[in-house]
């Protein structure tokens, strides 16, 4: 193509493209108002995260537990079975 061929709609394409890459590069690039006051926030959030970490971590052990105990009054009733009949026979 000749240079006075070319469309001037490519050129402005390409510089809004290059415009919009840097406004996009740049705002990503800013520190946001939630890094400014990080941390703050970040302790904040770490603590509430333990928290919920250990609160799930209790409940499951409750729930262990629970199945543990359910297995031993199980075991020792059938214990119990088997030494009343060996007993009486």
């Amino acid at each position: 193509m000749k240079k006075d061929q070319r469309s001037p709609l490519t050129a402005y394409l390409l510089g809004a493209a290059l415009l919009l890459s840097a406004g996009l590069n740049g705002y990503l690039l800013l520190p946001s108002a939630n890094y400014l006051t990080g941390p703050d926030l970040t302790e904040a959030a770490r603590v509430a995260e333990s928290e919920l970490e250990l609160r799930l971590a209790h409940s499951q052990l409750a729930r262990c537990q629970a199945e543990q105990l359910r297995k031993d009054s199980l075991l020792v009733s059938l214990l119990s079975r088997t030494h009343s009949l060996s007993t009486g026979l």
